[in-house]
C-alpha cells in the first residue's frame, strides 16, 4: 500500500463523514416530503369518499 500522510487520511475521513451527513439529511428531507404528499393525498381521498357516502 502506498504511503498515505496523516493529514490526507484525516481529510478523507472528514470528507466521508460530511458527505454521509449531507446525504442522510437530503434523504430525510425527501422522505418527509413524500410522507407529507401521501398524507395530503389520503386526506383528499377520505374527503371524496365521505362525500360519496353522504350522497348515498
Amino acid at each position: 500500500m502506498a504511503e498515505v500522510s496523516e493529514r490526507t487520511l484525516q481529510f478523507a475521513v472528514v470528507l466521508s463523514f460530511t458527505s454521509g451527513v449531507i446525504v442522510g439529511w437530503q434523504a430525510n428531507r425527501l422522505r418527509r416530503r413524500f410522507l407529507d404528499w401521501r398524507k395530503r393525498r389520503l386526506q383528499s381521498k377520505l374527503v371524496e369518499t365521505q362525500k360519496k357516502l353522504d350522497v348515498a
